[in-house]
């Protein structure tokens, strides 16, 4: 087990990229969203709160958080709210009495930088090589409440996945129309921001969260880990998914999915994620696609969730907890 005596916190810092970026790659449960050229890309509209915890020149876990530039006098630490989830990544191999070494480490840390609250939302299990629920129970322990609980869903590409009735008409009617699916080229990436715009802002009156701008930059700042694929009708892009993926924690997750008019018609958009299940396996073991629920409020849009379990997903869980870190003494 390691004392207290030998782990050292400390906040992060440019000049901690380098070693902060190593561990994620070779960490238990760091997706490459915590990669510096993905987390630094927003860091106007958040103030970095990231921990590091070391055991003598050795790094052996980070603390993923932030608070919003906006927040007068912030109290609660947040991790991460640029990010959808955030918290405690590790090396492989550390136990749980190791971890709440860390932990109780981090909670003095915390207190004595005047937090008084941590809203923590962990790294779900579809995005992490080593899945573990050592962190839940340790939050659990101290009293963190339970503040929300999503619906994740997740196609488990080590198995034989039956596509449902429903989704197979589409693929019939894609078929039928010509739809052709291909990956696309850079230049594409323009165009499939155009349909989604319209699509969003059509469905929910809202754009995307990333500018086409905004997300140009994290593709070419993380060379491998996004990819669009995109659906044709002739000459016409009707329908397209964009993908973030992690090779070293084995998973794939749909970001955006868009489809024009044309493309509904026509099951364009089923015809793309029916060849990312039969594509990903190759270098994937999970598919995310992501929540099923209303955020915020915890109803589940029971068609969305129909949909993705007509390509033979299954549900697991995304809680929000909130611990209040206690008066420092």
């Amino acid at each position: 087990m390691l004392l207290p005596h030998t782990l050292r916190v400390e906040a992060y810092a440019p000049a901690h990229a380098a070693a902060w970026d190593a561990l994620v790659a070779h960490s238990a449960n760091g997706p490459f969203l915590f990669a510096r050229t993905f987390m630094d890309y927003h860091q106007d509209r958040f103030v970095d709160q990231s921990w590091l915890i070391w055991q003598g020149a050795k790094l052996r876990a980070i603390f993923v958080a932030a608070v919003a530039h906006d927040t007068p006098a912030p109290t609660t630490l947040v991790s991460h709210p640029g990010l959808t989830y955030g918290g405690l990544v590790t090396v492989a191999g550390v136990k749980y009495a190791e971890l709440v070494v860390m932990l109780d480490l981090l909670r003095s840390t915390w207190q004595a930088a005047g937090f008084q609250q941590l809203l923590v939302r962990p790294v779900p299990r579809v995005f992490c090589r080593l899945p573990s629920e050592s962190f839940a129970f340790w939050l659990h322990q101290q009293g963190a409440v339970l503040s929300s609980r999503e619906l994740v869903a997740v196609v488990d590409l080590t198995q034989p996945v039956r596509i449902g009735t429903w989704r197979r008409g589409n693929l019939r009617k894609a078929r039928r129309h010509g739809v052709v699916v291909r990956q696309a080229s850079i230049q594409e990436y323009a165009g499939f921001w155009d349909l989604l715009t319209a699509n969003l802002l059509a469905t929910y009156n809202c754009r995307p969260v990333h500018t086409l701008a905004e997300i140009s930059g994290l593709r070419d700042r993380n060379p491998g880990h996004l990819e669009l694929w995109v659906a044709y009708v002739g000459e016409e892009m009707v329908a397209g998914v964009l993908v973030f993926q992690d090779i070293r924690q084995g998973f794939a997750h749909t970001q955006y999915i868009a489809g024009s008019p044309r493309g509904k018609q026509v099951g364009a958009v089923d015809a793309v994620l029916t060849h990312l299940i039969q594509e990903k396996p190759a270098s994937y073991k999970r598919l995310s696609f992501g929540t099923s629920t209303k955020q915020g409020t915890g109803t589940v849009n029971a068609g969305l969730l129909n949909q993705k379990e007509g390509f033979g997903a299954t549900t697991e869980v995304l809680d929000t907890y909130l611990l209040d870190l206690g008066v420092t003494e």
